[in-house]
């Protein structure tokens, strides 16, 4: 299962929240930057659809930023990528209309994917964004935090 270069982001984006102190905001532009360059239209797209689903607060001018909603121990990741996930379809014949599958009646591959596709959220299901939140790449994301702040 593959998925979309925003779910991969909204999950960078929210370890990246889950790490720093309860209620402290970061910029967008700060984000985009300690995420490697990201573009910030895109993470605004990111960041609005993360709001709207609840787990993001987000407050405007000059003290302004992101910020979780939630804490990280209540955003449940199957839930979550299922959401930002919810208009794609792993092969064609998972879309609503069933696609234009010529072997459509007699293929077993659908239930074969069915059933991968949900061991797949049944394993996210049993975890938290908390569960995300260790390991060498938050020193390093917070080596680089200072950095910016200090200049």
């Amino acid at each position: 299962m593959r998925l979309l270069a925003s779910t991969d982001y909204a999950l960078r984006l929210l370890m990246l929240l889950g790490r720093q102190e309860p209620g402290r905001t970061l910029k967008v532009e700060a984000i985009a930057e300690l995420l490697g360059g990201l573009s910030r239209n895109h993470l605004h797209k990111i960041v609005q659809e993360l709001a709207a689903l609840g787990v993001l607060r987000t407050t405007r001018g000059a003290g302004g930023g992101v910020r979780l909603a939630k804490a990280p121990s209540d955003i449940k990741l199957g839930a979550l990528i299922r959401d930002l996930e919810a208009d794609q379809a792993i092969v064609e014949c998972f879309r609503p209309d069933r696609g234009a599958c010529a072997i459509d009646c007699g293929c077993r591959l659908r239930g074969l994917l069915d059933h991968a596709h949900d061991a797949f959220f049944e394993s996210l299901d049993r975890h938290t964004l908390a569960d995300c939140l260790a390991g060498r790449w938050f020193a390093a994301i917070a080596k680089r935090q200072k950095e910016m702040a200090d200049a």
